[in-house]
């Protein structure tokens, strides 16, 4: 009972930091209402991703249509379709679909926007869940399950699109959640629900298909059986199992319905429809955005470099700049970012040496993850805070780094070390999600400082400077707490928060190990302070004996 107490206390306690930091401004505002400035660059919608996914949501509730009118389109661009004379999404319609239950729950309470974004906040709670769960199946310790998890949340950029309308937390969660049923769930229902969660996926992300490739490969070698005869080998195929691929039905069916009604034909995806970057006075379509139409935010200069279609933005040219970007790099690299997520590679070597069949699929997520978005044409990911495609690879290194923590802290420079790179995570992140994630990438820095004629940075310090200028985007410290404490206050309240916590975990776990090494010396004191009761021993004799082994635990 005590230790369901404490997994729910920790649960409650990521429930309060993604509630401090989730973007929002209340009220329950129209299309005219959001297509103001104080909606968009100055508040929850300052990136079209954002905007794109709200506008369908919107629409479908408000509107009853997938087809935008005129204000919806207007507030959705620059990432807005055009097709058979009508204004449509550009984005997979998951997230819009999810997000439909907070934003009717927000809207009988007054925040329509902020319980839309608390939907997202919701699938990040739920991943935290699933990579301690998966963790300690994989024989990581309780606690060092609990410290990774959450640093995956809290001191990666993870933690800025928990509290925006991102499609990378719902991603992580069917790819973890595929992972947990492989690892728990035998036999044709679990190979039907793989199948589910494949399909499902690709209603939130088109490229979760290729995120969740290693595990429809590990569902397809259920499909046969080798057996040993006599002097040979037979294949045996298990139709049963074969049957499980009926699990993409649904997902598929529903996906082609989306289609017909958005683009008239089921087998057509978003990618293929015209982008309309803007619209002019008498509400016809433009696809050149002007600068003067626009926010800054929404000019990429690197489309403009751009040729061909859908297919050209998978490239193996690009994976070198690509691993650049998402490694190294000052505007998204994971060694300015996450840096304390590199310590993984202790849990792998680990699951190396133990020769455990489960490594290879993790390393394979983490292999297409970070080589699929190194071929993509922006591996920068537009106007982001660190790099925002790599969540998932957050997510399983996470996993990695619970087994490997207990290696780590053998070592005390070591361990050292990792505690000061992961409390700089914290701070760096923290940063990000309660400020913007509006940061350019580098490429275009010299061309917005054209425009803008003023300098213009590209790494974390926009996020510092936009703190001490503009505050903060948390609706809760905006609501009610902006009169009793600054942004830089409420910065370092969560924070400091965050880190102690992490130090918490880290002592206790350390204090726990030293007590379990003198649990010898504590049962014979045991026995001697019983023997007391008999007259056996002096009781000041005993104290002494039991503060000596508390002198071994301090040493």
């Amino acid at each position: 009972m005590k230790k369901r107490i404490i997994k729910l206390l920790v649960i409650l306690f990521t429930v309060i930091l993604l509630a401090l930091a989730l973007h929002g401004m209340p009220g329950n505002p129209s299309m005219e209402i959001l297509n103001n400035s104080v909606w968009k660059e100055g508040g929850p919608f300052e990136l079209s991703p954002e905007r794109g996914r709200f506008a369908l949501t919107y629409s479908l509730i408000e509107d009853q249509s997938f087809e935008f009118s005129l204000p919806v389109a207007r507030f959705a661009t620059p990432d807005l379709g055009y097709i058979n004379g009508k204004y449509v999404s550009l984005f997979a319609p998951g997230i819009s679909f999810l997000t439909i239950p907070g934003y009717q729950l927000g809207k009988l309470f007054g925040f329509s926007q902020v319980g839309t974004y608390a939907v997202i906040s919701f699938f990040a709670v739920l991943n935290v869940i699933l990579i301690y769960v998966i963790a300690v199946k994989l024989g990581a310790k309780k606690t060092y399950s609990m410290l990774a998890s959450i640093a995956f949340l809290f001191a990666t950029p993870a933690f800025t699109y928990a509290v925006t309308l991102y499609q990378h937390h719902v991603s992580v969660f069917f790819i973890l959640a595929g992972i947990y049923v492989y690892l728990n769930i035998k036999g044709i229902t679990a190979n039907w629900i793989l199948w589910f969660l494949i399909a499902a996926s690709i209603l939130v992300d088109y490229p979760n298909f290729f995120l969740m490739l290693p595990l429809g490969i590990l569902s397809v070698f259920r499909f046969f059986k080798l057996e040993m005869l006599q002097d040979a080998y037979r294949i045996k195929i298990n139709i049963p199992i074969i049957l499980s691929l009926l699990g993409v039905l649904g997902p598929m069916l529903f996906l082609g319905w989306v289609n017909v009604e958005s683009y008239g034909n089921p087998s057509r995806l978003s990618g293929t429809v015209a982008n309309i970057k803007s619209i002019d006075s008498q509400g016809l379509p433009r696809k050149d955005l002007i600068p003067g139409d626009a926010n800054l935010n929404d000019i990429r200069f690197w489309e403009n470099k751009t040729s061909g279609g859908f297919l050209n933005f998978f490239n193996p040219r690009n994976i070198s700049n690509g691993l650049n970007v998402h490694l190294l790099s000052q505007d998204r690299g994971i060694l300015f970012f996450a840096p304390y997520i590199l310590f993984s590679l202790a849990g792998a070597l680990l699951l190396y040496k133990n020769k455990s069949k489960i490594l290879s699929l993790l390393l394979g997520i983490i292999f297409v993850n970070l080589i699929i978005y190194s071929m993509w044409g922006d591996p920068w990911g537009g106007w982001a805070f660190g790099s925002r495609y790599l969540i998932p690879l957050y997510a399983i290194c996470s996993i990695l780094l619970a087994l490997g923590l207990e290696k780590i802290f053998k070592r005390k420079i070591v361990g050292v070390t990792f505690v000061i790179i992961l409390i700089y995570s914290v701070f760096i992140n923290t940063l990000g999600a309660i400020t913007t994630s509006a940061n350019p990438p580098k490429v275009e820095v010299l061309q917005l400082e054209e425009l803008s004629g003023k300098e213009e940075k590209y790494t974390y310090e926009r996020n510092w400077d936009y703190l001490n200028i503009n505050g903060s985007k948390s609706f809760l410290y905006n609501s009610y707490l902006k009169d009793y404490l600054t942004p830089v206050q409420f910065y370092f309240m969560v924070s400091l928060t965050l880190s102690f916590f992490f130090l918490g975990l880290i002592f206790y776990e350390y204090l726990f190990s030293k007590l379990a090494g003198l649990s010898p010396l504590i049962k014979f004191e045991k026995n001697k302070v019983e023997g007391v009761l008999d007259g056996e021993v002096n009781l000041v004799t005993q104290f002494g004996r039991i503060f000596s082994g508390f002198k071994k635990i301090y040493k």
